[in-house]
């Protein structure tokens, strides 16, 4: 490679969600980055739709929950209801109501609702909140050329896609957002291990004035058509009467193109009307997980890590967790307080999450409405009604597991991890019930929410880096051990003592050391019953947990 004529201290191939969120983690750290994407990130394509709670959590930390809500194509009182019927025009077979958490309003658990947004919205949201973080660089049609480790830095070369310059870039990491096809997996010698090929299906995004009128079953995100003639999801997507289409699980020879989509959409919907095709994709899903995450000073997150179907809306929203565990670890190694521990907890701590979440979506995958089909459904009889009962019936009970995951979302804990300090080894259970969460402050837990008398949450008061929340039985020694301890490392910690009756009874423990992920990394009694300063040692990687 030439000499390196620019220098940066992480180089983030790929702009999407993870990209920009990892640039936003770094940057509102001082860490400088250069964000690179061989696309100009644009379109109509529909990709993600649904932000979680978890990710605008995120969002909220990042101080941009309320452009992303202000991005809203039809507002954040939309109901995001999601309706199985035999076609838009046909028979309703079932509804769930506020579907993925997206109804405003303030609910104990969680410090921001979900949001119904398509994702190139967001990625907007997020490249204009970039524009004011100084030390982030955002260059889109520019594309990655090779990689060269050394032992201290790594040499990329990169290349505008419309011209034929060239430059290295020196930089301290690497980190490939770069998606299902992603180069930097490669040049890692990463492989995908798992099941390609689980269903073949379609992405169509198209007009239709007078859609939204046209059918009986009120508003909602997605109605699944469930019939004969194409089994498929449909629903609003933006403004100016954009919808999405989707026929899932196709049979094989079955061609859908941009030319006879309408024809399909029509038959499928039973609602004649002129169909406008803006974007057509084909699509694959599968089920697949990198070999390994890293090689040395190079890392892929997101869909280069971790692919599965897109049933339950975990794809981008997993994507963007992988960018936050990522994120705050480099800067706390650039910044000099973080030890080789931390880049090496993070395939240890995301990737038992990435196959929690693989399996669930693999699940809902297995009943799409192919599968819920049954001769006479759609009979106008009394024969066809029970089997619409019963059909309905069978979809409230096995589809749960896809629109109501608050367990999933929240309750997935990183205890084992080598940077959690655990007294006795925490009882887990309760994070594989996907719909119920309990709130739980044992170490490696998200740290439990709570809305304080002020309006405020309780996530708002935590710091950029620790957090140790204080009880009011808590001794005034303990914070000053502990503020000493962590002065020793450089590490940055916030003293909080919530005057809160509700907040102590969600954290028992007097102390409670809180991440900048919002995870908990150690609770205690007491400060001086600890090994005081190996406390910081631990959770900061500088030495694994015993």
């Amino acid at each position: 490679m030439t000499k390196p004529v620019l220098k940066t201290q992480v180089l983030i191939v790929g702009a999407g969600p993870v990209g920009q969120g990892l640039a936003i983690e770094l940057g509102l750290r001082g860490i400088a980055c250069l964000v690179i994407d061989k696309n100009d990130r644009v379109g109509t394509a529909p990709r993600a739709k649904t932000t979680n709670v978890r990710s605008r959590e995120h969002f909220r930390r990042w101080g941009m929950a309320d452009k992303l809500r202000e991005a809203s194509p039809f507002g954040v009182d939309y109901p995001s209801n999601v309706v199985f019927t035999t076609r838009l025009s046909g028979h309703q077979l079932a509804k769930f109501d506020n579907a993925l958490y997206c109804a405003p309003g303030r609910n104990p658990l969680y410090a921001e609702h979900a949001q119904w947004i398509p994702q190139y919205k967001v990625e907007q949201v997020m490249r204009d909140h970039l524009k004011g973080i100084p030390s982030v660089q955002l260059r889109l049609q520019c594309q990655l050329l090779g990689i060269e480790q050394l032992s201290d830095c790594v040499h990329a070369t990169i290349g505008d896609v419309e011209s034929d310059s060239l430059q290295v870039v020196e930089a301290q990491f690497l980190v490939g957002c770069d998606g299902a096809r992603s180069g930097v997996r490669e040049a890692i010698g990463a492989h995908m291990e798992g099941t390609y090929g689980l269903s073949r299906n379609y992405n169509f995004v198209f007009r239709a004035p007078g859609l939204a009128e046209a059918h009986p079953h009120g508003k909602a995100i997605m109605y699944w058509q469930i019939n004969s003639d194409l089994p498929s999801i449909i629903g609003p997507m933006d403004s100016d009467d954009r919808w999405f289409f989707m026929p899932t699980a196709l049979a094989e020879g079955v061609q859908i193109t941009r030319e006879n989509a309408p024809d399909y959409i029509r038959k499928a919907t039973g609602i004649d009307l002129p169909y406008e095709i803006l974007s057509a994709d084909e699509w694959v899903a599968s089920e697949l997980l990198a070999t390994h995450y890293r090689d040395r000073r190079v890392f892929i997150a997101g869909d280069a890590a971790h692919l599965h179907p897109p049933f339950g809306g975990f794809g981008m929203n997993m994507g963007i967790g992988d960018a936050v565990d990522l994120g705050w670890k480099l800067a706390a190694v650039l910044q000099g307080w973080g030890g080789s521990g931390l880049l090496d907890s993070y395939q240890q701590e995301r990737r038992g999450v990435h196959q929690h979440v693989m399996g669930q979506a693999t699940a809902n995958h297995a009943l799409l409405g192919g599968s819920l089909l049954s001769p006479g459904l759609e009979d106008d009889t009394p024969a066809g009604e029970m089997l619409r009962t019963a059909t309905g019936k069978r979809i409230r009970s096995a589809k749960l597991s896809e629109f109501y995951t608050l367990g999933t979302i929240l309750g997935d804990s990183y205890a084992g991890s080598p940077l959690i300090v655990a007294g006795d080894a925490p009882d887990n259970d309760h994070q594989r019930d996907f719909l119920n969460y309990v709130p739980c402050a044992e170490p490696g837990c998200r740290a439990p929410h709570a809305w304080l008398h002020d309006g405020s949450s309780l996530f708002d008061h935590f710091g950029a880096g620790f957090t140790l929340l204080v009880s009011a039985t808590a001794a005034v020694d303990d914070t000053a051990l502990a503020c000493a301890d962590a002065a020793r490392y450089g590490i940055p910690l916030k003293v909080l003592h919530p005057d809160n009756r509700g907040v102590r009874q969600l954290y028992p423990q007097p102390l409670t050391l809180i991440r900048p992920d919002q995870h908990i990394a150690w609770s205690g009694a007491s400060w001086s019953s600890t090994e005081q300063a190996d406390v910081f040692a631990v959770v900061a990687g500088h030495r694994p947990a015993a």
